[in-house]
């Protein structure tokens, strides 16, 4: 989605040199910022395991997995 801005010339020019500092478009360092604004202030949620596992806070962590055996059987039915 495109969408028009209107920023004082001194704050678009240090936030181009940012973005270029950091290899990346205008566009793709301003859409990181808001995206990581909207998850400082979105409520949160727990992690995924896969998450968890690629998180390096997390990674050397042990996790427990359900009991496979301990699920309840369930009927299979053939059409």
């Amino acid at each position: 989605m495109n969408v028009t801005l209107k920023l004082p010339d001194k704050l678009c020019r240090e936030a181009r040199h940012r973005a270029v500092d950091a290899s990346k478009s205008l566009s793709a360092w301003m859409a990181e910022l808001v995206a990581r604004e909207l998850m400082v202030t979105a409520p949160k949620r727990n992690k995924t395991l896969l998450e968890m596992l690629g998180d390096p806070a997390t990674a050397d962590r042990d996790f427990e997995l359900p009991d496979r055996k301990a699920d309840i059987p369930r009927k299979i039915e053939f059409p």
